[in-house]
């Protein structure tokens, strides 16, 4: 499981005249079997050979056949033995695509895009009763919480207990001492849900229970917090954990899906207007080297050769003499994209790898979200 953190790292890795292998795999047992990932290996293996990184491609195989134990959905490796530079990331998410890519740097593209969809999530299946509180990171359960509140009895004629346990019904039956409880409760639930949410700085929420209990439970939560839910469903309150997960990550690529789509919009439609967008490379890429990207888009698969002065940093795609801004000297480079994402995630912006957008690339294959 790989932490936002240590994606920065791989951000902040510096380019030398070694290379870096990049391996992304994926093996969800859902979709091939386990013979056919190491088939699909191999034919990567084979097309990717060349002498300067025989060392590495002997490395990954010799992982994969004797180390790795295929028990995740999606396997990440870089490798740049020369330097002993060498990370293994088994994911309990699918990778998007299998590819194999060599450069100067680690290519962290993929990663940026898991992260941002299955980053730090969390659930919280409430009824009248209590609730169950879920923190999950690239499709791994973290931690859990659950939180109990008064317990609620219902009475049959004559005072006795029509059941040994709590009532968990979603539903507004029961006497008004029943439905005071059951309220308190919900608060009681909503504000554990808060305390749960913030100390661990997660992204985004979910809420599950009936349709009654779900609309109470957003109605009780603070505006930033309704700001970050992305989505509701119906699930038992006794369900197993991986079964909250697998519904839960259904959920959040829809809702990912939608959001992507709302984000291209806005950015190709605040560039039209002139306002805080820009799309295509070369606008694009002088507004990352201003700083005043707040958010890059960038279709999946687009790459760019672009140029860039060894002074100051400046990017661009086009050919130039020398800088416009130091005069330095402006030397090609083959990715100017993947450059350019790690230079906004450096200076505090957000990135978003869209998938299988015809809108975006339309309109260059990437844009941004200018701060001003």
């Amino acid at each position: 499981m790989i932490s936002e953190k240590e994606l920065q790292e791989l951000a902040a890795y510096g380019q030398t005249d070694t290379p870096v292998v990049s391996l992304y795999l994926n093996v969800d047992p859902k979709q091939i079997t386990t013979d056919g990932y190491r088939l699909r290996l191999r034919g990567l293996l084979k097309e990717a050979y060349r002498p300067e990184v025989a060392q590495d491609l002997d490395a990954i195989e010799k992982f994969i056949e004797h180390e790795y134990d295929w028990g995740g959905r999606g396997l990440v490796l870089f490798s740049s033995q020369p330097v002993d530079f060498w990370k293994a990331y088994s994911l309990a998410v699918p990778v998007n695509r299998s590819r194999l890519e060599i450069g100067r740097r680690p290519v962290i593209r993929p990663l940026v895009h898991l992260l941002d969809v299955y980053g730090s999530f969390a659930v919280v299946i409430a009824d009248r009763q209590g609730a169950r509180l879920f923190s999950f990171h690239l499709g791994q359960l973290v931690e859990t919480e659950e939180f109990l509140g008064e317990e609620i009895r219902r009475l049959k004629k004559g005072g006795g207990s029509s059941r040994g346990g709590a009532s968990r019904s979603g539903g507004r039956g029961g006497s008004q001492r029943e439905r005071e409880v059951a309220a308190q409760n919900l608060r009681n639930a909503a504000e554990a849900t808060v305390t749960f949410f913030e100390q661990r700085s997660l992204k985004h929420l979910l809420i599950a229970g009936t349709d009654e209990t779900v609309a109470q439970l957003r109605e009780l939560l603070p505006k930033h917090l309704q700001d970050s839910i992305v989505g509701t469903f119906s699930i038992d309150m006794n369900a197993q954990d991986n079964d909250v997960l697998e519904r839960s990550l259904e959920i959040v690529q829809q809702a990912n899906q939608t959001r992507e789509a709302e984000l291209v919009e806005t950015v190709i439609t605040a560039a039209a207007k002139g306002s805080n967008g820009v799309i295509r490379l070369d606008d694009t890429l002088g507004s990352v080297s201003e700083g005043r990207v707040q958010t890059l888009i960038v279709s999946d698969g687009f790459m760019a050769a672009g140029y860039r002065c060894q002074s100051c940093a400046y990017i661009t795609g086009q050919s130039l003499s020398a800088c416009p801004f130091c005069g330095g000297v402006v030397s090609e480079i083959p990715d100017a994209v993947e450059l350019a994402l790690r230079r906004v995630m450096e200076q505090g912006g957000e990135v978003a790898i869209i998938e299988q957008c015809d809108r975006l690339d339309a309109a260059g294959g990437i844009g941004a979200l200018l701060r001003y």
